[in-house]
């Protein structure tokens, strides 16, 4: 069972003391990898009886582990905080089963009040620390050190790309619509669609590739570049050709110093899939100076294509 699973399973049985516990831990990821007991009662203000009480059933849940610093957060009580805070905000109000596993994400389905269909997307950078950590009873002070780092890697992702993605809504760009970030989970609007690579056909491949260029263009015309574009990044609906570009907590400035390397090998990485793939024969080289040199057509070429 996943932490996500984990997390939705026992997130409707938190009473709001483990709730505010949880906000401990979470609140102080930047400062502490682990809590003493005298810090989490000073922290939450409850009584030392209540933090030792709450403290047994968060560890109980799998939301807490004891090492030898102190108790510390798990993935699955940072999942289950980035719910609750979620469900208490009326963002969500239910998750489903998942849609995608990557090596660096989960992404699970979800529906609002309304009963909007939803993504929510869990950063899983470290995921093997995190699998070696959780298969022990205790931390010890390297592996306590070792996951609370890669949960600040998380929120720092998770942060990063929502503010991405909310930079880039407006512009039209066919990419996920960021609804809200709680922590190192992005609520996005679903998003439906096949990976490139798992694309057996395409009707017209030349156009699609023509759209996930115009994205790109439209990108670098608005400061951003993906720099880690390539199928995998790219969903496609077979009977629409339309496109949705994922996946930007990389992405980086125009003005970043190896910006032009990096836009070169996002161009070069999806142009050659689909020349391998679908025979075509685009110079990537041509189309990497089209993109730098002549903007205004691609964006053209963009607006176009959502007509």
């Amino acid at each position: 069972m996943s932490s996500a699973d984990i997390a939705a399973r026992v997130v409707k049985n938190l009473e709001s003391e483990d709730f505010r516990l949880l906000k401990v831990f979470a609140s102080g990821l930047k400062h502490h990898e682990a809590l003493t007991l005298d810090q989490l009662v000073s922290f939450s203000k409850l009584h030392v009886d209540v933090v030792t009480y709450r403290m047994k059933r968060l560890q109980g849940m799998g939301l807490i582990n004891k090492g030898n610093r102190g108790p510390a957060l798990l993935t699955a009580g940072l999942d289950a905080f980035a719910l609750k805070l979620l469900a208490v905000r009326n963002i969500i109000s239910g998750m489903g089963k998942p849609i995608g596993v990557g090596k660096e994400s989960d992404v699970y389905e979800a529906v609002n009040e309304r009963q909007q269909e939803l993504a929510l997307k869990f950063f899983r950078i470290g995921r093997i620390s995190f699998r070696q950590a959780s298969r022990k009873r205790g931390f010890s002070s390297k592996e306590v050190e070792n996951l609370h780092h890669w949960l600040l890697v998380n929120v720092s992702a998770a942060k990063k790309e929502f503010d991405v993605l909310t930079r880039l809504k407006s512009t039209g760009m066919k990419i996920p619509v960021p609804v809200y970030r709680s922590m190192h989970c992005i609520v996005m609007n679903r998003v439906e669609g096949i990976r490139l690579p798992n694309v057996k056909e395409l009707e017209h491949p030349r156009l699609v590739l023509r759209s996930i260029l115009a994205n790109t263009a439209i990108a670098y015309k608005n400061n951003v570049i993906h720099s880690d574009l390539s199928e995998y990044n790219v969903l496609v609906q077979i009977k629409t050709g339309e496109i949705c570009i994922i996946d930007w907590p990389q992405a980086v400035p125009s003005n970043h110093p190896n910006a032009k390397s990096l836009l070169r090998r996002d161009v070069f990485n999806i142009v050659r899939f689909f020349n391998k793939k679908f025979s075509l024969r685009i110079n990537p080289e041509d189309t990497l100076n089209e993109i730098i040199n002549n903007l205004q057509h691609w964006t053209s070429i963009a607006k176009g294509l959502r007509a």
